[in-house]
């Protein structure tokens, strides 16, 4: 099934296409003191994210690149329609340059596990109970479009997502190996709930990040071409056909039309397991 198709490399699962090759390399990636990463676990809001910060830039006058231009897909992946692998492209990239992860802490490049200088990591996370529900969304989109059979169950997905039997491992294992940042000045850290309740203010807050000043105006203007119907308007027109199925209903609590009372308990039982006295919460409402 879709859920378990992966392949194993020091004990965490990886989709295909992030080869051998690639995450040996990773580490000892270069990364400029301009930089500016995305770091989540898959399908926790880290393209809306990113569409926010390239919009920051172009309005502070530090790039004249399109949005679309400037996003691309996880540097550890080699996209279908890519002649090689989102690490290379970047590295040929002019700066600024704006890409996102989904690598465990363990296995990303040291100078965004380790940040120097100016360097800024932006985590974004999600609640896992929605988190699961838009990555097994995603899926269904996906492995027909990349020719890889019949999708899996709900249920099978939802049973390999608490068992960490996913690609990319277990999700509170994940967020937690970046949440020992949290007091490192390079890293900010955003919940997509958050951003869902306060748009205007996650964007100034994510300017603020950045060091970028702009005025009240400016700063709505962005949070208003920023909300998720924008943002599924803009995706449509992607010329990368898997960026064209990323968004769905860009929505909290999607959950609850999912999940049945024993997956929603097997769920809270496995957070509080793995997050109790961590610090980190999140919200399902």
């Amino acid at each position: 099934m879709a859920a378990t198709r992966f392949w194993t490399y020091q004990d965490m699962h990886f989709p295909f296409s992030a080869t051998r090759e690639t995450l040996e390399a990773l580490p000892d990636f270069q990364i400029r003191d301009d930089d500016i990463v995305v770091v989540s676990y898959p399908k926790a809001g880290s393209n809306w994210l990113m569409v926010i910060i390239c919009k920051l830039l172009r309005a502070a006058g530090r790039t004249e690149e399109p949005v679309d231009t400037l996003l691309s897909g996880p540097m550890e992946l080699t996209l279908k329609m890519a002649e090689q692998p989102g690490y290379v492209t970047l590295a040929a990239r002019s700066s600024p340059r704006i890409f996102k992860t989904h690598l465990p802490i363990r296995f990303a490049p040291r100078g965004v596990s380790k940040p120097q200088n100016k360097v800024k990591v932006l985590v974004m996370m999600r609640n896992p109970k929605d988190s699961a529900v838009s990555y097994y969304h995603f899926s269904n989109k996906l492995c027909p479009l990349l020719g890889l059979g019949e999708p899996p169950a709900w249920e099978e997905f939802a049973r390999a997502f608490v068992g960490g039997q996913i690609q990319y491992g277990d999700f509170c294992d994940h967020v937690l190996g970046w949440w020992q940042m949290r007091d490192d000045l390079h890293f900010l850290f955003l919940k997509y709930e958050d951003m869902k309740k306060d748009l205007p203010g996650s964007v100034q807050t994510i300017a603020t990040f950045l060091d970028i000043t702009l005025d009240g105006a400016a700063i709505a203007a962005i949070a208003e071409e920023s909300t998720f119907d924008r943002m599924k308007q803009d995706f449509s027109r992607s010329q990368w056909p898997t960026k064209r199925i990323i968004p769905r209903k860009g929505i909290a609590g999607d959950w609850k039309n999912m999940l049945s009372p024993d997956e929603s308990k097997a769920f809270d039982s496995w957070c509080e397991r793995k997050l109790c006295g961590t610090g980190l919460n999140f919200e399902f409402e």
